[in-house]
C-alpha cells in the first residue's frame, strides 16, 4: 500500500472519528481544534511530491547515460529528489553546444564541397555538379598529380587549399569526440596536410592520396557520429515528453479526489483563493449512517454510493460553483456570490433531492439521506471562520435527527 492510500485510509478514519468524538464531547473547543489540526497535518503530508524519489532517481540516472561522464555526474538529485539548478544549467549549455557543433560539422560538409569544386575549377577542368563527393575528390587527385610539379605559385595555392581543410576537419573532429566516438583518420590526415609537399611528385602524390582517403573515412565517421547524435536527442526529447505526461498526470490526480473524481482539498483551497469576491456561502453535506451501510452492504457497495453522490452533488451546481469531496463521506459546496436564503434553498432542494431518489447499487437499491450544515462568508470572516460555521450547523442537523440543513448558529 503506497504511502499516499495510507494517508488516505487515515483522513477517511479521521472523518468518521471526528463527528462521534466531537458529539461526545460538543464543548470541548481544544479537542475540535485538535482533530481538525490532524486533519490539516494528514493533508499536508499528502501534498508532498506524488512522484516518489526513487522515481526521480532511476530518471537520472537513465538521462545520465545519453551524456558523457562529466555532464552525466550533474544528474544526481539532491536530499529533495531534485536536480540542483546550476546542475540544470549546466546541462542544458551542454546540449546547445552539442548541437551547436554538430551545425558547424553539418556547416563544414558542404564548405568542403565547395572547396573541392573551386580547388578543381582553379586547377582547370571542374567536376560535374551530380557527380557524388567521393568522385569530385578522386577528381581532384588527378588533378593535382597532372599539375603537382608545374610552379612554385601552384605549390602555394595547393598549402593555401590544405589550410583552408583545416577548420572543417576540426569541427567535424569536436562532434565526432562529443558524441563518444574517436576520428584516428582524422588526425592522420591533419599531421599529412600539415607537412611540407615533398619536392618528388609521386612521394607528394601519394601523401595527398593518403590525406584524402583518411577525410573521406572521417566523412563515414561523421555520418556514424551525427544519426547516433539525432538519435539520442530525439530519445531524450521524448522521454522528456513521457516524464511531463506522468508529471502533469500526477498533479490532476494530486487536485482529484481518485474514487469520486470531484475536487479534493487542495483544489477547493485553489478555488477559493481564485474566487473573485469574498462573499459566498458555503455546505458541509455528510452521508447519514454510512458506518452502517458499510458494514451491512461492504464497502464496494458505500463506494457505489459515494460515486452517485459526487455525480448528484456535481449536477446539481452551476458552473461558478464548486462540489468536493472533503473525505469520508463528507462532501462540500461552495456557492459563490449566494446569499444565506439562497443557499439554504439550495441546500434544501438537494436534501430532498437524495433522499426521494433511490441509489442503485450491486446491492440493491438503496435509500441514502444527508445532514447538511449551511454557513455565509462575509464581512472579516476568514475561510476557516466559515468552514467552522458550517461544520457546528451539520452537528446540528446531526444532534437533531439527521436529514436536515441547519444555518450555522452565527448566520441565523
Amino acid at each position: 500500500m503506497s504511502l499516499s492510500t495510507k494517508i488516505d485510509h487515515l483522513l477517511m478514519d479521521m472523518d468518521i472519528v471526528r463527528p462521534i468524538v466531537i458529539a461526545a464531547m460538543p464543548d470541548d473547543q481544544e479537542l475540535r481544534a485538535r482533530t481538525r489540526r490532524m486533519i490539516s497535518l494528514l493533508e499536508s503530508i499528502r501534498r508532498s511530491p506524488a512522484v516518489p524519489l526513487a522515481t526521480y532517481t532511476w530518471l537520472s540516472h537513465l538521462m545520465a547515460q545519453f551524456l558523457d561522464v562529466e555532464h552525466g555526474a550533474l544528474l544526481k538529485p539532491a536530499a529533495d529528489g531534485q536536480v540542483p539548478d546550476a546542475a540544470k544549467t549546466a546541462i542544458e549549455s551542454h546540449a546547445d553546444a552539442r548541437q551547436h557543433l554538430l551545425s558547424e560539422a553539418l556547416q563544414g560538409i558542404p564548405t568542403t564541397q565547395m572547396l573541392l569544386d573551386q580547388s578543381c575549377t582553379r586547377i582547370g577542368r571542374s567536376a560535374n555538379k551530380d557527380t557524388p563527393l567521393p568522385e569530385r575528390a578522386r577528381h581532384l587527385d588527378t588533378l593535382l598529380h597532372e599539375h603537382l610539379q608545374q610552379d612554385t605559385a601552384f605549390r602555394h595555392e595547393l598549402q593555401q587549399l590544405i589550410a583552408a581543410f583545416a577548420p572543417s576537419m576540426n569541427a567535424i573532429a569536436s562532434v565526432v569526440k562529443q558524441v563518444g566516438e574517436d576520428a584516428p583518420e582524422l588526425r592522420q590526415a591533419r599531421d599529412i596536410l600539415e607537412q611540407e609537399l615533398p619536392a618528388d611528385a609521386e612521394e607528394a602524390r601519394a601523401l595527398l592520396h593518403a590525406a584524402r582517403q583518411s577525410i573521406l573515412q572521417a566523412g563515414v565517421t561523421l555520418a556514424t557520429a551525427s544519426e547516433k547524435l539525432s538519435a539520442t536527442i530525439q530519445e531524450q526529447v521524448e522521454k522528456m515528453s513521457a516524464l511531463s505526461t506522468q508529471l502533469q498526470q500526477a498533479e490532476s490526480e494530486a487536485r482529484n479526489d481518485p474514487l469520486t473524481s470531484l475536487p479534493n482539498r487542495r483544489q477547493l483551497a485553489e478555488f477559493l483563493k481564485q474566487m473573485k469576491t469574498d462573499d459566498f456561502c458555503f455546505l458541509i453535506i455528510d452521508i447519514d449512517f454510512f458506518k452502517n451501510i458499510n458494514d451491512t452492504y461492504g464497502h464496494d457497495v458505500g463506494d457505489e454510493i459515494l460515486q452517485q453522490m459526487a455525480s448528484i452533488l456535481q449536477e446539481g451546481i452551476r458552473d461558478s460553483d464548486l462540489a468536493a469531496r472533503i473525505g469520508g463521506e463528507e462532501f462540500c459546496i461552495v456557492f459563490p456570490a449566494t446569499a444565506i436564503d439562497i443557499g439554504m434553498a439550495l441546500a434544501e432542494k438537494l436534501r430532498k433531492n437524495i433522499a426521494s431518489n433511490a441509489f442503485h447499487t450491486q446491492r440493491g437499491d438503496i435509500t441514502v439521506t444527508v445532514s447538511i450544515g449551511v454557513a455565509e462568508q462575509s464581512g472579516a470572516m476568514t475561510h476557516s471562520d466559515t468552514f467552522k460555521a458550517a461544520d457546528q450547523a451539520l452537528y446540528l442537523s446531526k444532534h437533531h435527527g439527521r436529514n436536515q440543513v441547519s444555518i450555522a448558529p452565527a448566520a441565523q
